[in-house]
């Protein structure tokens, strides 16, 4: 039996959050086509007869603007540093160029083995361009192995399992074999909310939007499922931000809450109440003890029922 730890490591957008919701089989991490969706270090595991791979989908590769930003690129690098292997992950449908450059530069630091994968085959930009751009990355690195994926439809995703089985070190599983995340609930409420925030806002509010679950309380439901009471505040930093999440009439915040309380329920097995607030804190990615209260706890569960 083999079992380790993988951290995946890549430029923003280049199909992360997907591919390991796709590995573990279920959704562990929300998934966005804005930039610097993932902002800590989120965890999956797959657990199979032959072993277990703990999986940490990192923020992506970028030049830190604030002090949030920072800590995403420490926490990126600690990570890398320690885990068994690391997946660099590619978007070939678009052409490498400098960011993706130094990616490699950070990967030649390590002392994993660096498994390269190519993502997005279901596009056809990346099928045509394929030998070029794996040829940018293995000319200026030595692979363990090199696979190309669709991590939307699920290609070539077990021959890239064998590769990471075939890397990992022998051992017993490092987590209960019913555990597919270890987010607290509160972290994955919250994060659903902002995914459901992130397909509604445009320009510069992805960036400038977070969510702080201020409590939960649990009672009992109808049938086999409990209510989930959830009071959360989306925060801003400019006021006029904050009308923008809004929306005229409260229209914005409306569906942004009828689209998270239906994920909740539906990936947490639950029936959901969400009470949300919108609220202005300028310059609050610089401020410690706000980017503190957003931290994750970690906690041990199977990721609900849906």
């Amino acid at each position: 039996m083999k079992s380790g730890t993988v951290a995946l490591l890549g430029r923003p957008n280049v199909g992360k959050s997907t591919l390991v919701n796709a590995l573990v089989g279920q959704k562990v991490a929300i998934v966005s086509p804005r930039p610097q969706t993932t902002r800590h270090r989120i965890v999956g595991v797959l657990t199979e007869a032959r072993g277990q791979v703990v999986f940490f989908d990192l923020p992506g590769v970028h030049r830190p603007l604030h002090r949030m930003n920072a800590q995403m690129m420490h926490l990126l690098r600690e990570t890398v540093a320690e885990v068994d292997v690391v997946v660099q992950i590619f978007d070939a449908s678009q052409p490498p160029g400098h960011g993706e450059a130094f990616v490699v530069q950070l990967v030649r630091q390590l002392a994993s083995p660096v498994v390269l994968v190519a993502n997005k085959l279901d596009l056809p930009a990346s099928r045509r361009h394929l030998a070029e751009r794996l040829a940018f990355y293995t000319q200026r690195h030595q692979y363990a192995a090199v696979v190309a994926v669709s991590a939307l439809s699920g290609e070539n995703l077990e021959r890239l399992v064998e590769h990471l089985f075939s890397l990992l070190p022998e051992g017993e599983p490092l987590l209960p074999s019913d555990v597919t995340t270890t987010q607290s609930e509160r972290f994955f409420i919250a994060e659903l909310i902002r995914e459901a925030l992130l397909e509604r806002v445009e320009a510069e509010l992805p960036f400038t939007t977070a969510v702080w679950v201020r409590q939960v309380e649990e009672e009992e439901g109808q049938g086999d499922r409990p209510l989930l009471r959830v009071w959360a505040d989306i925060l801003v930093e400019r006021e006029s931000q904050k009308a923008i999440v809004v929306g005229r009439g409260g229209r914005m915040i409306r569906d942004v809450g009828k689209a998270a309380r239906e994920r909740i329920e539906r990936l947490l097995g639950v029936r959901a109440y969400l009470h949300l607030q919108v609220k202005a804190r300028p310059g609050w990615r610089e401020k410690p003890h706000v980017l503190a209260e957003l931290q994750p706890v970690e906690g041990v569960w199977d990721g609900g029922e849906g």
